[in-house]
């Protein structure tokens, strides 16, 4: 199911999912800027009853999250939603919206980090395509231009942009087809055992990790073996990891190790620098057709992942 792109003048609806506006000195400020910035893009922007709202910490309780992300779909005037900024919560809420409304209104959704979980989870029970992007704070920094092109490339004219032309660097060969599910690997771990995860049936797995350490990283992948993941998926290509990569490679990095728990797997690795923290984030479409090409070093979504209006 895809969402229709955007145009200028459309209206952009903002929702709190996961951490509170204020949790960083600046919040509210780097909000009202990105408030500021959309608008002068030529976009209307519609605030969610509760997206200043503080729970301990958390962008209101989770039934206020939830009123505020059902309202933004059933609200006819709003094409797109972004989330607010990332966190440590959104797995609170997700069991108390209405897929079948949302099913029948379907709209750009993005963000990334902790919204991987609420990413992934409306893909699995509505088949809608949604998007790994930049939060709505991140419009409101120093990098807002380099994130709007992001933004514009890929919801206005249907062009992937960054991912698809960004440097890639294979780890272990393979050619194969599948559709993409991801990215912050933590987060998306949140739903392991539950209804929300994505049949990882033959899907081509994206991952990267904030606070993160070689320690962790094995933990996390001794796991995902465990539970079975690395015998259906098709392929892994690997993000930015902030706390691994921010001092050049003193540590031994996330796909050395992912090599290492699974080396008796067939299936291709790839690392790039497109998507994760601290970075200008790709846009990237989650449940669409992704081709891994490790012969010519590159990555293809070969899927349509926007409507016409």
């Amino acid at each position: 199911m895809l969402a229709s792109k955007l145009k200028y003048g459309d209206t952009i609806g903002v929702v709190g999912v996961s951490n509170s506006v204020d949790l960083d000195e600046n919040g509210y400020k780097v909000f009202c800027k990105a408030e500021e910035f959309f608008m002068k893009k030529g976009f209307k922007v519609k605030r969610g009853k509760y997206v200043l709202e503080n729970y301990y910490g958390s962008a209101g309780t989770r039934e206020q999250k939830a009123e505020d992300m059902m309202n933004m779909f059933k609200d006819k005037d709003v094409k797109a939603i972004i989330c607010l900024t990332g966190g440590e919560t959104c797995n609170t809420f997700i069991d108390l919206l209405d897929y079948e409304v949302i099913k029948q209104n379907p709209k750009i959704i993005t963000g990334y980090s902790d919204i991987t979980v609420l990413l992934q989870t409306i893909y699995k029970k509505t088949g809608l395509v949604t998007f790994h992007g930049s939060s709505f704070k991140d419009f409101g920094r120093e990098n807002a231009e380099e994130c709007f092109k992001e933004f514009e490339s890929v919801f206005i004219n249907k062009t992937i942009r960054k991912f698809a032309n960004g440097e890639k660097k294979i780890i272990k060969e393979g050619n194969v087809l599948g559709k993409i599910i991801g990215t912050n690997l933590g987060c998306m771990m949140h739903l392991l055992g539950t209804e929300y995860l994505p049949d990882m049936q033959d899907k081509i797995l994206l991952i990267e990790s904030y606070k993160t350490s070689p320690n962790q990283c094995q933990r996390r992948f001794a796991h995902l073996k465990q539970y079975g993941m690395f015998d259906k998926i098709k392929g892994i290509i690997v993000g930015y990891n902030y706390d691994l990569q921010k001092n050049g490679d003193i540590y031994p990095q996330m796909e050395d190790i992912l090599l290492e728990y699974t080396k008796e797997y067939n299936f291709p690795i790839v690392k790039c620098n497109d998507f994760g923290h601290k970075i200008i984030n790709s846009t990237i479409p989650i449940g669409v057709d992704i081709k891994i090409d490790s012969t010519n070093e590159e990555i293809k979504i070969v899927e349509q992942f926007l409507k016409e209006n």
